[in-house]
C-alpha cells in the first residue's frame, strides 16, 4: 500500500507541474476559451491537494478517473 501511495504522490507532482506549465502557456495565448481552460485546470489542480489533505481518499475510481480526466483535458488544450 505504501508503494502505491508513493507512485500516486509522484504522479500527482508530475501532473501539477505540467498543468501549471500549460496554464502559463495558455494565459499568454489568444485562445477564446482561455477562461474555461484555466478554471478547469485549477479544478484539476485542487483535486490532488484535497487528496493529500485527507478530504478525498485514494480509491480505485480516483486512480482510474483522474488520469483519464487529465489526459482528456490536455488533449483538448493541445487541439484548441
Amino acid at each position: 500500500m505504501i508503494l502505491i501511495r508513493i507512485f500516486l504522490l509522484a504522479f500527482n507532482v508530475a501532473v501539477v507541474t505540467y498543468l501549471i506549465y500549460r496554464i502559463l502557456q495558455i494565459q499568454k495565448s489568444d485562445n477564446p476559451n482561455k477562461k474555461w481552460i484555466i478554471v478547469i485546470s485549477i479544478f484539476l489542480l485542487l483535486i490532488p491537494a484535497t487528496m493529500l489533505m485527507g478530504f478525498i481518499k485514494p480509491s480505485p475510481v480516483y486512480l482510474f478517473l483522474y488520469p483519464l480526466a487529465i489526459s482528456l483535458h490536455l488533449y483538448l488544450i493541445r487541439n484548441s
